[in-house]
């Protein structure tokens, strides 16, 4: 199981179907089998999704790889190709995998640091020993805006600020990312500047709403669409100080040769989800794929929508405005603000695909039968906890987080709520 402690929360058997329905969710995005499943050879020609390369036909075959679980995707490479890697290196937030010819190195997320810009300047190196004759496939993963870095006239305190300030403004990735962009010297296609004129494959894992290519950490070998002007605008939004921005690579030559692709998405989790609940006798119903509301509205939202029999399904990635030092995150917000909302037979898990929910968890449980009784006895408020920015405390009290398996894919946020069948109820 990839939900360690999924036995323990449980409870009832309302509890157990909407934890298998989010098992079978984290289930369909183990990385290494995605990347695995994805990458097909016949000989020496590899298809992926309709793309086909004769590996035979280049010199040399390099590996990058940057963002949450990239090493473990490179594991699934390596299967796949066999002895046609020559070698390459991978930017990893967790312990990486071990490998037999990609070199992982771990970084530090959600904020850039000096460590994740020594890693980024070795795969500028590698990316600049690629040929006209070589082929380069780049993993990308979510938290490849932090991982990779490479500030140019910024310092990694300037980084760790511009980023800080958007994220507790409640920015969106797309706002976040268009102003990280105009900052960097890896993002925005300037890693395809590097490997140009190398043959270029790219295979994101997508946790951005609608999978933009652009915004998939920072595109960094995607033609970008903004300009530095858009960065100042947004910039001016939030109030942060002014920037001297930078321009990203517009000479259409360096991407000629690249073709990205989105290898996993929340869309897997949510088909996972739909296959589950139908099997269970739930009628599975979508929510949304993309949903970009704030965790306060959607919690609440997302009780009151479920009807009898049904089985809400939703993936996105819920802002959070942080006004208070408290404890929490999007998925942690999400269930404790549905709590008032609950029936008594009604459930809720939210969960962050990649385990970590701001905070050591995945995310939370609720429902309506027991979470605002218990709350009660241990004096506990979901609407001050949400309010106060403080929903980790309060779901710790009740030991209702969800703790996950490294190894899933980083395809942002997900949830459930399931409320009882008519013959249940």
């Amino acid at each position: 199981m990839v939900i360690k402690n999924l036995k323990q929360l449980a409870t009832t058997a309302l509890r157990a179907d909407a934890l298998a329905i989010a098992e079978a969710g984290y289930a369909s995005i183990d990385i290494e089998r995605v990347f695995m499943r994805k990458l097909k050879l016949h000989g020496s020609r590899l298809t992926v999704q309709g793309h086909s390369y004769d590996l035979d036909a280049f010199e040399n075959i390099y590996i990058i790889g940057v963002g949450k679980g990239s090493s473990r995707a490179a594991r699934g490479v390596e299967k796949a190709l066999g002895d046609h890697i020559k070698g390459g290196f991978v930017i990893d937030n967790a312990t990486p995998a071990r490998l037999r010819t990609v070199f992982a190195f771990q970084g530090t997320h959600p904020l850039p640091s000096d460590r994740n810009i020594a890693a980024t300047d070795e795969i500028v190196k590698l990316s600049h020993q690629a040929t006209a004759n070589d082929l380069v496939i780049c993993i990308i993963c979510g938290g490849g805006s932090a991982l990779f870095c490479r500030p140019g006239e910024r310092t990694c305190l300037e980084l760790q600020f511009i980023r800080g300030a958007m994220l507790k403004a409640g920015a969106s990735i797309h706002e976040i990312n268009t102003v990280y962009k105009h900052v960097s010297r890896i993002h925005g296609g300037h890693l395809a500047q590097y490997a140009y004129p190398a043959t270029v494959l790219t295979l994101c894992v997508s946790d951005v709403p609608g999978d933009d290519l652009d915004i998939i950490a920072s595109g960094p070998t995607v033609l970008d669409t903004t300009t530095r002007h858009d960065a100042q605008r947004v910039a001016k939004q939030y109030g942060l100080p002014a920037i001297p921005f930078i321009e990203t690579p517009k000479n259409k030559k360096y991407f000629k040769s690249v073709t990205n692709l989105v290898i996993a998405s929340s869309d897997l989790v949510v088909d996972a989800m739909a296959d589950k609940a139908r099997e269970l006798g739930y009628k599975p119903v979508v929510y949304g794929r993309n949903i970009t509301d704030l965790a306060k509205d959607v919690g609440p939202d997302f009780a009151k929508r479920v009807r009898s029999g049904e089985a809400l399904l939703a993936a996105g990635e819920t802002p959070v405005l942080v006004s208070h030092p408290g404890r929490g995150g999007r998925c942690q917000d999400v269930s404790v603000a549905a709590i008032p909302c609950l029936t008594e037979d009604s459930v809720i898990v939210a969960c962050a695909s990649d385990g970590r929910d701001n905070e050591p968890v995945a995310g939370g449980i609720a429902d309506g039968e027991t979470s605002p009784q218990r709350c009660a006895e241990h004096q506990l408020d979901p609407a001050a906890a949400i309010a106060m920015n403080d929903t980790y405390p309060l779901l710790k009290r009740l030991d209702d987080h969800l703790y996950t398996r490294v190894g899933t894919a980083n395809v942002a946020d997900f949830m459930v709520t399931i409320r009882a069948k008519e013959a249940q109820a």
